[in-house]
């Protein structure tokens, strides 16, 4: 049986540049990975709601499907509410139901926010902006990027820093429009020593993920909000895993 299809899916202010190192050994592997930049990073025009994203992912996530392959879905950060809303429907079972071959059997969320429908970014952070970012119409820009590298040599986090691009404020105030987790398994890796979502919130969002009815199994690892760089070999192994391989 051939493996999985990988997307991987970017935060807020990031791209997937972040990802190379994780992508370059799932690929190793044997996997195909699919990834891009979201229309709310880095971009002149920035989106006013969530529909550019959604339709972003759900083209990405039509191509690595192909004639029918399996994919696992993997967002990381503010990439779990595009996540959400992008693939009720995109679901291997529902697919199948449909008459259709192949789908997402699994989401992958990497320290990431899993919310209800209608709740926003800025919501489940409790309608506050943190000091660490700002609002500065139209876009969110990063003041203190260290937050996310903590348990990065000072080098690495200032380059990965330096790597930070503006973000649509607009999409960060959007509310989800879907939640596909109640119908897609959810396997997170709750990140213990994240400073930018704390271990308590991720907890929070995957008891509610349970609480809903949802298919979640958590695994923890003692990393900053950036696995993918701190810890590749632990991120890729997790996803290796989640694909079915015993590792």
């Amino acid at each position: 049986m051939s493996k999985p299809q990988i997307v991987l899916v970017p935060g807020a202010w990031h791209s997937p540049d972040a990802f190379s190192t994780v992508t370059s050994q799932l690929e190793s592997n044997g996997y195909t990975v699919h990834t891009r930049q979201l229309p709310s990073v880095g971009n002149d025009n920035p989106p006013k709601d969530l529909t550019e994203d959604v339709n972003a992912l759900q083209e990405l996530v039509t191509k690595a499907i192909g004639t029918g392959n399996e994919v696992i879905v993997a967002p990381h950060s503010w990439a779990g509410i595009i996540t959400g809303s992008a693939l009720t429907g995109f679901g291997k079972k529902q697919r199948e139901e449909k008459g259709e071959k192949g789908g997402v059997v699994t989401c992958a969320y990497m320290c990431a926010f899993i919310v209800p429908e209608g709740v926003s970014l800025h919501d489940a952070a409790g309608g506050v902006i943190p000091p660490w970012y700002a609002h500065e119409d139209p876009y969110t820009v990063v003041k203190d990027g260290s937050v996310f590298y903590n348990d990065l040599p000072e080098e690495q986090s200032k380059h990965w820093q330096s790597q930070l691009q503006t973000h649509s404020y607009a999409t960060q105030a959007a509310p989800a429009t879907g939640a596909s987790w109640k119908e897609i398994p959810t396997r997170y890796l709750l990140c213990e020593d994240d400073q930018a979502i704390p271990a308590f919130a991720q907890e929070l969002m995957a008891n509610g993920v349970k609480e809903a009815g949802g298919d979640i199994e958590v695994e923890r690892i003692k990393t900053s909000h950036s696995p993918f760089l701190s810890r590749p070999d632990l991120v890729v192994n997790w996803i290796r895993r989640v694909a079915g391989e015993t590792i």
